[in-house]
C-alpha cells in the first residue's frame, strides 16, 4: 500500500507480514513529498512515481535506491504568486497511468502533461482547462511578508482519469468547478460542466 504523510514523507508499506504484525522493517520512503499522489509503475512495482507540491514528481527505483526528479517544468514556483508563474500546480497534483498503455502517464497542472518515456520528456496535451481567473492568482500574505507556500495555488486540474473502457477518453476536473473531456487523447477538449439550474424554476 502507498500513501503520503502530512509534514513527513511518502510511504510504501506491506499489506501483510509473514511475522504476523506489520512493523518498521515493512515500510520505506518512495520519493515525492508530504502531499503528493503515488503511482507505482504498472509493469514494475519496484519503480514508483511520487508527487509533491510545486509540480514536483520523482521516479524512484527501490532496487537501487536511485531517485530522480522528472518534473515536467523545472522551475520551483514556491514563493511566487500563481499568476506570475508559467504553470500552476495543485498542492496534490494528479498522477495517473493509462489503463490501456502502461508506458503512458499523465501529470496535471493547469494543463495536462503526458509522458511515454518515464518522465524523461513531457508533452502538453491540453489547453488551460481551468477558468484562469487572474483575481484568484494573486500573492498570499501581507504587503511585506508573503505566504506563497504552494497551497494557495488556484485554477488547477484537481482530478484526472482515463476511461478503462475507451482509450484516449480522458476526464479532467478542475478546482474551480469545471469538468473537461477529450475523446481523442487531448487533440480536442470539450467543457461538459453541468449548467446550474434555478431552484423553483417551472417549465411553461
Amino acid at each position: 500500500m502507498y500513501g503520503a504523510q502530512q509534514d513527513n514523507s511518502t510511504v510504501a508499506i506491506a499489506s501483510a507480514s509473514a511475522e504476523g504484525s506489520i512493523d518498521r522493517p515493512d515500510w520505506y520512503d518512495v520519493g515525492g513529498g508530504e502531499s503528493g499522489y503515488i503511482a507505482p509503475d504498472p509493469t514494475d512495482p519496484e519503480i514508483v512515481y511520487a508527487g509533491s507540491y510545486g509540480g514536483e514528481i520523482t521516479r524512484q527505483d527501490h532496487r537501487t535506491g536511485e531517485e530522480q526528479a522528472v518534473n515536467p517544468w523545472p522551475v520551483n514556483p514556491i514563493g511566487w504568486a500563481a499568476g506570475d508563474v508559467k504553470h500552476r500546480f495543485q498542492w496534490t497534483e494528479p498522477i495517473a497511468f493509462s489503463p490501456h498503455d502502461p508506458k503512458t502517464m499523465y501529470f496535471a497542472g493547469e494543463v495536462l502533461f503526458k509522458t511515454t518515456d518515464s518522465g524523461m520528456s513531457w508533452t502538453i496535451i491540453s489547453p488551460d482547462l481551468t477558468r484562469n481567473d487572474k483575481s484568484k492568482q494573486v500573492a498570499s500574505g501581507g504587503p511585506i511578508t508573503k505566504d506563497n507556500t504552494g497551497v494557495e495555488v488556484y485554477d488547477t486540474i484537481f482530478s484526472v482519469v482515463e476511461s478503462p473502457v475507451q482509450k484516449n477518453l480522458i476526464w479532467a476536473g478542475t478546482d474551480d468547478g469545471l469538468v473537461q473531456l477529450t475523446r481523442d487523447g487531448g487533440a480536442n477538449w470539450e467543457n461538459v460542466t453541468l449548467k446550474p439550474c434555478r431552484i423553483g424554476a417551472r417549465s411553461a
